[in-house]
């Protein structure tokens, strides 16, 4: 899973967002609970929500997955879409913390010349995608971001290829880090070194089993 780098090559890294960079979970469960109860639904707990999310399914497909009998209807699929976003925007505001060391570790790298970019599955563009990287206080060390609205989610390598292309670096340059199975997969489809932690919604074995 984790291959050697030489490290003189090495120009760039770029990380997956939820659970490399920031710890969410807690509160997109709390948004996804919100949402669901106002359907008359029991609230899931985070393991569950991890479990699907480690699987790469979208919101939409979790919802039909949970809850096929309520959400097969589009209309009603799509207002709970809506509500658990708004949810979670109004969650943000109280604070999602970073993971560990960050935001050392980010300025550590700009210090070295290193060029940092995010590929996240989060469907947000324009400005609207940076506004929770500057309320984290990080928005400068990062020199890419591209969402899974710009580009094929993960674990397609098109998000991947789309950043590699925003700064400038070819796959032997850079490294990626996430901390899910399809970060894995998506990295190795893209040409890029995968570094996978355990930080996130997938366990340590499922991530070693991407080899």
């Amino acid at each position: 899973m984790e291959q050697k780098v030489r490290s003189n090559r090495i120009k760039g890294v770029i990380f997956d967002l939820d659970g490399t960079l920031i710890d969410s979970l807690e509160t997109y469960t709390r948004a996804f609970n919100q949402g669901i109860e106002a359907f008359g639904l029991k609230a899931i707990s985070k393991e569950k929500l991890a479990a699907f999310l480690s699987t790469a399914k979208g919101l939409e497909e979790i919802l039909l997955e949970a809850f096929p009998d309520v959400f097969e209807d589009e209309g009603l699929r799509r207002t709970c879409m809506e509500k658990i976003r708004k949810a979670y925007l109004e969650l943000e505001k109280e604070g999602i913390p970073l993971l560990g060391d960050v935001k050392e570790v980010l300025f550590l790298l700009k210090k070295k010349g290193l060029k940092v970019g995010i590929v996240t599955a989060r469907t947000t563009t324009g400005e609207m995608k940076w506004l929770e990287l500057r309320r984290l206080g990080i928005a400068d060390y990062i020199d890419s971001m591209v969402t899974g609205a710009e580009a094929a989610r993960k674990p397609a390598p098109d998000s991947i290829v789309k950043c590699l292309a925003e700064l400038g670096l070819s796959p032997e340059e850079v490294v990626f880090v996430g901390d899910a199975r399809t970060d894995v997969i998506a990295a190795k489809r893209a040409n890029v070194t995968a570094i996978a932690v355990s930080t996130g919604v997938a366990n340590r074995e499922s991530l070693l089993a991407e080899g």
